[in-house]
């Protein structure tokens, strides 16, 4: 049944949501804070009182999970999990139900893989496939500078990635300078924060102003980033997690067909190649968005016509083990067979 109008513009702000279920349990906690301190929203709090992590929500959203399960694939004991599913129930951002289902971890051979360690499972796993079902948002790093032969390898794989009329429609700048990346990030941190406030409670006017927003930009209001805007407040505006290196990758305005496909390809191959170099990553897509809004970024940067910045990339030594898979939730998949 296709969706009505209504249907189409309604509840974009704080809609109906079902959230995930956190567990926790104390007996194999360590206390070691890393699920917190790594959490990209403002979702998992430390309790230091009773020395234990907690789950919360924020100004209106029940729970501020976006479901990465970070805080489980950092914890040492293997004593929290995320569980259940996020769903939207009505309105703009209502999930289409062939994506219900709760999520579940890695099962590249079908069913069979159901209930089976990962360990097992990957002794069958090609290197490549290992490197992406272990791989993780880094946001934890070592003081450790990234040995130049590295970033130029990690630049190599992004120059080889695929692009429409083998384009290359982008430019690298890369920054090792920590000044220069908090600078940048405590600019993109205004905006955030006044996009924040814009959106924080429940209100007619707000209401009415995100749901305006939205049928302008439906892909930029959905309620789960503004849990990580959150976290960046909590942070003194930390972005890019003092990260040793970050990339940023800009795109021809004028590039074939759509460059910022362009980008994300090029930037996975990056990534990749990261993480096969013993390296930890995490996309960034706060500073691109916010930099329309913030000329100093531009003038920061010195990026200049034709290239915008669309990607930044932080790279670095994780501080913490990130290998551990974790689940995610269903994809739809249709088929069409020649009988």
């Amino acid at each position: 049944m296709k969706a009505s109008l209504l249907e189409k513009i309604s509840h974009a702000h704080m809609p109906p949501t079902l959230f995930y279920r956190f567990e926790y349990d104390p007996e194999k906690c360590t206390h070691c804070m890393t699920c917190y301190k790594t959490c990209p929203t403002s979702c998992i709090q430390w309790d230091e009182e009773n020395k234990r992590p907690y789950a919360t929500g924020l100004n209106g959203i029940e729970l501020a999970c976006i479901g990465c399960n970070n805080c489980e694939a950092v914890c040492p004991a293997r004593c929290i999990h995320m569980r259940g599913e996020y769903r939207v129930l009505k309105g703009r951002y209502k999930t289409p139900e062939e994506k219900f289902g709760e999520m579940a971890p890695p099962m590249p051979f079908g069913e069979k893989d159901r209930g089976r360690p990962f360990e097992q499972i990957l002794g069958d796993l090609t290197q490549t496939e290992a490197i992406i079902f272990k791989r993780r948002s880094v946001r934890l790093y070592k003081s450790k500078p990234v040995p130049e032969e590295y970033i130029k390898r990690i630049l190599e794989a992004g120059r080889f990635a695929p692009s429409a009329g083998n384009g290359q429609p982008f430019k690298f700048i890369v920054v090792t300078d920590r000044e220069v990346n908090r600078k940048i990030d405590q600019i993109s941190a205004k905006v955030l924060y006044m996009i924040k406030s814009l959106y924080a409670k429940k209100s007619r006017w707000r209401k009415f102003v995100v749901t305006a927003l939205s049928l302008i930009s439906a892909n930029k209001w959905d309620q789960r980033p503004i849990a990580a805007m959150e976290k960046v407040r909590q942070t003194n505006g930390s972005i890019t997690f003092n990260a040793p290196l970050v990339i940023h990758i800009l795109k021809d305005k004028r590039g074939i067909s759509k460059p910022d496909i362009d980008v994300g390809i090029c930037a996975s191959n990056m990534v990749m190649a990261a993480q096969a170099l013993g390296l930890g990553t995490c996309y960034i897509g706060f500073i691109a968005s916010t930099a329309p809004y913030a000329p100093a970024i531009k003038k920061t940067l010195n990026i200049q016509y034709p290239y915008e910045l669309a990607l930044s990339l932080c790279v670095g030594y994780p501080k913490v083990s990130y290998d551990n898979p974790v689940s995610r939730g269903p994809v739809p998949v249709e088929w069409i067979k020649r009988n």
